[in-house]
């Protein structure tokens, strides 16, 4: 059986073809919990952010182009930026819980020993890149290896582990451990 692929499913969705779209929500609304619950360390928060980033890619659907990039990319983009707003907007700040989870050593946990508190720590991981955001928070939070990581991005491994790099390096800027 043909597995559609996102490229299909967007240019159904753009016809007006509700299954595609809600084959999209089915194939990204775990991830997309999971990646918004890191960020904000509050499951009702990060169960209204995800409702609202999937109400926006309905709403948005007919402008959407792809531009070489996996429209996961895209919809994580607009989770951050519903994060950063949801955070200005509130003064929201993130709780120490999310860092009960266990850490790849040498990762975004040793610049909270160096520079400062969790939640400055995930308040400048949602500063990143979307797709630097995604790969950080996968390798270090979740522990996906880099071959999933890069399957879920669609990129090679190499650009993953690119990714990986620039994350920390801008992590470090950010929270002033460079």
């Amino acid at each position: 059986m043909h597995t559609p692929t996102d490229h299909e499913l967007v240019l159904r969705a753009k016809r007006g073809d509700t299954d595609g779209l809600s084959l999209l929500y089915e194939r990204y609304a775990h991830g997309m919990y999971c990646y918004l619950l890191r960020l904000t360390g509050d499951p009702e928060i990060a169960d209204d952010l995800r409702a609202d980033v999937f109400l926006r890619m309905v709403e948005r659907i007919d402008s959407y182009e792809d531009r070489g990039w996996p429209f996961s990319a895209w919809l994580y983009r607009v989770a951050r930026g519903r994060v950063i707003d949801t955070m200005r907007r509130n003064r929201y700040r993130t709780s120490s819980a999310l860092f009960e989870h266990s850490l790849v050593c040498d990762g975004p946990e040793r610049l909270v020993d160096i520079a400062g508190s969790r939640s400055d720590l995930y308040a400048a991981i949602a500063a990143l890149s979307p797709e630097q955001s995604a790969v950080i928070a996968w390798r270090y939070i979740d522990d996906i290896p880099v071959a999933e990581v890069a399957r879920r991005l669609g990129r090679s491994t190499g650009a993953v582990k690119a990714l990986q790099h620039r994350g920390l390096q801008n992590l470090a800027r950010r929270m002033g451990a460079a």
